[in-house]
């Protein structure tokens, strides 16, 4: 029988707007007496401290009203199978997800089909399938340029970036060769994150951008 013995939490950081996720480990955080996580923007950070053998204090830097939450759980809590919702206990505000890794993330993609939805609803165009997710996409491949470390087999660095509702294409200037960076779940952006090179290939099947309609476009490259 395997017992899982980690959780993830994801939580709103009060600097970008984002959900950070965050795998623990029970023997992680049980082996030390305070444990930092701090959002891949560096604005903020989670902190889990030991209160005793059994029982664990959770820091959380709000973005509803610009304070620090603390929640106490104890280890079955924090394993248990079921999602905890934190709220802000002065706005309401959902700011905080644990449980089981892909039902957290399913979680947080219907809260953000909903911004979606209330966005749309108040007169703004609905893009994306996920307009955070899609923006996360973005700066991750941005940050993956600056680096140099986005390039064609053929040697170009003039890469076209076009924007469509579940993806991002990215198209050689010099030659066929292309790459699609999905960016429509958390699950999408969880893998764009462990992503450190992106290599554009020519396939043999490029992208129709005339049927496809893309939303916006871009020369990514240096």
């Amino acid at each position: 029988m395997i017992i899982d013995t980690s959780t993830t939490i994801a939580y709103k950081c009060s600097s970008c707007g984002a959900f950070q996720f965050t795998n623990v480990s029970l023997f992680e955080i049980s082996n030390k007496k305070e444990s930092c996580f701090t959002c891949r923007c560096n604005g903020s950070s989670l902190v889990i401290a030991k209160e005793g053998p059994t029982d664990y204090r959770i820091v959380i830097p709000c973005i509803g009203c610009g304070t620090d939450h603390i929640y106490l759980f104890s280890r079955r809590d924090l394993m248990s199978c079921e999602i905890s919702v934190l709220n802000c206990p002065k706005t309401g505000m959902q700011q905080c997800f644990i449980g089981n890794d892909e039902d957290v993330r399913k979680k947080i993609d219907s809260l953000e089909r909903e911004f979606d939805e209330l966005i749309n609803t108040l007169g703004y165009d609905n893009y994306f399938v996920n307009t955070q997710v899609m923006f996360d996409s973005l700066n991750i491949i941005h940050d993956i340029a600056e680096k140099g470390n986005l390039f064609c087999e053929c040697g170009n660095n003039d890469i076209e970036l076009l924007l469509l509702s579940d993806k991002i294409y990215l198209r050689c200037k010099r030659c066929p060769a292309n790459k699609i960076i999905y960016a429509s779940s958390n699950e999408h952006l969880k893998n764009n994150l462990q992503t450190k090179q992106i290599l554009l290939m020519d396939d043999g099947q490029p992208l129709d951008a005339k049927t496809t309609k893309p939303l916006a476009k871009k020369r990514d490259g240096k």
